[in-house]
């Protein structure tokens, strides 16, 4: 690591113990090749770690969110709600979203440079002048996102810039007409590296702070404003880096005032320690944090998503469409971690456990089964049902056929237009030439990989 960075690392713990935080004495922060700033056990910690040491304690004193926009400052058991205390005016705290108010809050904290109460963590961060050391995806160059044609992540990059851009262009126009003081300064820019370091650093309110601390800070939240609405960033705490496979807990019990990282994995001496950011597949990670998981035997993290069909008959109106996943492997083979996790939640019906769809999510299945069910089949499942016999009657078998004919149509409308991005590159003599062109071949290849293994199992 370089000089300036020790001294930038050196600068932040020393700040976050002065406010609470703690840094396991044995660990250390470190530059790794492949996932840049990361903690470790010291090599010169002889004897390692046995499970169930604390890493790293974050008070929430420190934290950064929305919630220190509504009052102005560091949030704790003793803050109180005022007017005049807020960051931005009181049109801009009623009308714009919380989590772009978390965003302008960043953003405001990093313009005022070393006055900020938060400049040691923030000096920690990205820069935002450093646009490759920050940008995901949707703010890729667009010859790198055109890599990614053809898969979905192509498509959800075009909903999240159009997103930011509007959550942007709302957000400063309300500045700019109450007449905010530097209200220039709030650049379409350092707006997209907000949005990056919040995607890609922060930590759902209810899952790190306690009890007591939620029911305090929901006395000061504005009415119709959920707990969940924003995310929070927890300095030092966002050092460790994920692992789908590292055993962890949130502790937020046995202090009040703190989240800290437990880890219930053994670490030697060198070794990088991993929090869990949660069972994310690739598509998921490449968006919010730009990186993917190769696939091994013991694990493999490669899965389609597929949007849910237009608004059908009893669903809830402007309710998010749902997200299904097609996986690479059976959904309940032992390397499907994200699969099974949905199983677990959603077992779905005899129909969508045969084994032909077993690469697909169960909803999937079931919701088109309940589209394209004909009254005689919806009776014929009925009976099958209640006889509690085993494998599917004949009657069964034109239903079962027309899933599978939807579900192929898709795959093989989804691979051709994969394949149609590839003739493109190939007739243009396109390589990929630099790291996110290099990741988005290598994510676009895993999602190639996915559709031929579902369209083998369905056998159509």
């Amino acid at each position: 690591m370089k000089e300036s960075d020790q001294q930038r690392f050196h600068t932040l713990v020393g700040w976050s113990q002065a406010h609470g935080a703690a840094l396991h004495p044995s660990l250390e922060i470190y530059q790794d090749n492949v996932t840049k700033f990361s903690l470790r056990v010291k090599e010169s910690f002889g004897d390692g770690l046995e499970p169930g040491f604390t890493a790293v304690t974050c008070p929430v004193t420190t934290t950064l969110s929305f919630l220190n926009a509504l009052i102005g400052g560091p949030v704790g058991l003793s803050s109180s709600l005022s007017e005049q205390t807020a960051a931005f005016p009181p049109r801009f705290m009623s009308s714009i979203p919380p989590h772009v108010i978390g965003r302008f809050f960043l953003i405001k904290e990093y313009l005022r440079g070393k006055s900020s109460f938060w400049w040691p963590y923030i000096a920690t961060l990205p820069q935002p002048e450093h646009l490759t050391a920050w940008a995901l995806p949707p703010f890729w160059p667009e010859d790198d996102i055109d890599f990614l044609e053809g898969t979905n992540a192509h498509i959800a990059i075009q909903e999240i810039q159009e997103n930011v851009k509007r959550e942007f262009k709302q957000a400063r126009k309300v500045l700019r007409d109450g007449d905010f003081p530097n209200w220039q300064d709030y650049t379409q820019m350092l707006y997209k590296w907000a949005f990056c370091i919040f995607t890609s650093r922060s930590f759902r309110p209810s899952l790190v702070l306690s009890h007591a601390v939620r029911e305090h800070l929901t006395t000061l939240l504005p009415a119709g404003c959920e707990l969940d609405d924003f995310s929070l960033l927890q300095p030092l705490f966002d050092i460790a880096n994920h692992s789908m496979t590292a055993k962890y807990t949130w502790d937020v019990a046995s202090d009040p005032n703190c989240c800290r990282l437990v880890c219930h994995d053994a670490y030697q001496p060198g070794e990088q320690v991993f929090n869990n950011y949660g069972l994310k597949s690739n598509s998921e990670l490449l968006l919010g944090y730009g990186f993917i998981l190769p696939a091994t035997e013991q694990l493999h993290n490669d899965y389609v998503h597929v949007r849910k069909r237009p608004q059908q008959d009893g669903d809830v109106p402007g309710e998010k469409p749902k997200d299904f996943l097609i996986s690479l492997r059976p959904m309940k083979h032992p390397s499907s971690l994200v699969g099974r996790a949905r199983l677990l939640t959603s077992p779905g019906s005899q129909i969508s456990a045969l084994p032909d769809f077993g690469h697909f999510e169960p909803a999937l299945v079931d919701d088109l089964s309940s589209v394209l069910a004909t009254p005689d089949d919806k009776q014929a499942m009925t009976d099958w049902l209640s006889s509690g016999e085993g494998g599917l009657p004949a009657g069964l078998g034109p239903l079962v056929q027309k899933i599978k004919a939807a579900l192929g149509g898709k795959l093989q409308y989804d691979y051709q237009r994969l394949k149609e991005a590839q003739i493109c590159e190939a007739e243009s003599d396109l390589l990929p030439e630099n790291r996110n062109q290099q990741l988005a071949v290598e994510y676009r290849d895993q999602c190639e990989e996915v559709l031929l293994a579902a369209l083998e199992a369905l056998g159509v």
